[in-house]
């Protein structure tokens, strides 16, 4: 059975990215179906089928699953999760401590090694939740701000005003 899932044309960079450091074409895919359930049979997304909807952005992936109990069926309304590995060390964040600048990059308080409180830039991946993957930004021993950071941002004008 094919099911077509729709995703950004970053995504179908970094799922070719991550194929071509496995050696592999194909990525293991998971459905949850309507009620909520996951279907028993795991499926395989085939990178080679695209098609690309030039006035979104947007492609098409195509997911090959097994149907033996036929409890797959056309027009079905499901959802799919790719099973794109492990990263380590990767960081997760709070969303509520993560901000969108005037340009809409991600920034965050955090306060550093050092004690000091600094904005910094992140780059983010995939939500998990309610938290965002952080790509680049933040590290290991930084303490994220996610409450009080209209208070932060006022004492630290305070202190520069004097």
């Amino acid at each position: 059975m094919y099911v077509d899932l729709t995703r950004s044309s970053v995504d179908l960079l970094r799922l070719r990215k991550q194929s071509l450091a496995t050696n592999s074409d194909t990525m293991s895919v998971s459905l949850i179906l309507e009620d909520g359930t996951t279907y028993s049979e795991k499926g395989r997304l085939e990178l080679t089928e695209v098609a690309v909807d030039e006035s979104t952005g947007s492609v098409t992936l195509r997911a090959i699953f097994p149907n033996p109990q036929q409890q797959l069926l056309p027009g079905m309304f499901v959802r799919a999760r790719v099973d794109e590995g492990v990263m380590e060390n990767a960081i997760l964040a709070p969303q509520q401590g993560v901000t969108r600048d005037a340009k809409g990059n991600a920034t965050a308080l955090v306060v550093n090694k050092d004690n000091k409180v600094e904005q910094r830039t992140l780059e983010t991946g995939e939500t998990y939740g309610d938290k965002w993957l952080v790509l680049n930004g933040l590290h290991n021993g930084d303490r994220l701000i996610v409450e009080g950071s209209a208070k932060v941002t006022q004492i630290r004008a305070d202190r520069q005003g004097c």
